[in-house]
């Protein structure tokens, strides 16, 4: 559990002992205003200036499955495909006010450690596949890791490097409606750093013997 500040719209004590108050405007029920320029002068404290923020910093793994954390004296639950910069709010666990013993409430904000290989593109998650170049001219079936285990993914022939291929459902937790994201397989060809004799035989013949130009296009480009 990271640094903890109070929300704006709070009661915070001035070095002189006065008591400042920060205003801001929110909608109420109805379409009203939540702005209220004589509530200053009140001696009650208004919820709002009761609630607490701090920050919760999580696993990929336990952001994608939910989780049990200890926040303070308590336990708090994280659901499952919380993200970045969402927040949890829990109640009855900020400031007391002194005078009526009213609580406010906590609000958690997550920040999601990130993976070596899975990362966030808008709802969806993404990965980077690498393979061969053979692969990618006659196509394969190559096991993907997603976050509830490997599947088969048939790359079609004649795939190209930045190309992506979905993995429906495969993704990330939704908050709404339940159900998963996709995941996105993005293709990277990669050739051989250092070829043995037969690969290098292999791609010779295939220099010698090539039936297209794939920059042909570039004879027409001018300024």
């Amino acid at each position: 559990l990271l640094g903890r500040t109070g929300t704006p719209g709070g009661g915070y004590s001035s070095p002189n002992g006065q008591r400042t108050y920060t205003y801001r405007t929110t909608t109420g029920p109805g379409g009203a205003s939540g702005f209220d320029p004589f509530s200053g002068f009140d001696n009650r404290t208004s919820k709002k200036s009761l609630d607490i923020e701090a920050s919760i910093s999580l696993t990929f793994a336990e952001a994608f499955n939910g989780t049990q954390k200890r926040v303070g004296s308590g336990e708090v639950s994280i659901p499952a495909g919380v993200k970045s910069d969402s927040k949890i709010r829990v109640k009855g666990r900020g400031q007391v006010d002194p005078l009526s013993q009213k609580r406010g409430d906590l609000y958690l904000k997550v920040d999601v450690r990130p993976h070596s290989f899975f990362q966030f593109e808008g709802d969806n998650l993404v990965c980077e596949l690498p393979i061969t170049p053979d692969e990618a001219v006659l196509g394969a079936s190559i096991e993907v890791p997603t976050p509830d285990g490997s599947v088969t993914l048939n790359v079609p022939a004649g795939i190209r490097s930045g190309q992506s291929l979905r993995l429906r459902g495969k993704g990330w937790p939704k908050a709404k409606g339940g159900g998963r994201s996709d995941l996105l397989v993005r293709v990277a060809i990669a050739p051989p750093k250092n070829p043995n004799a037969i690969e290098r035989e292999c791609y010779e013949k295939i220099r010698a013997n090539r039936s297209y130009d794939p920059r042909s296009h570039l004879k027409q480009i001018s300024l």
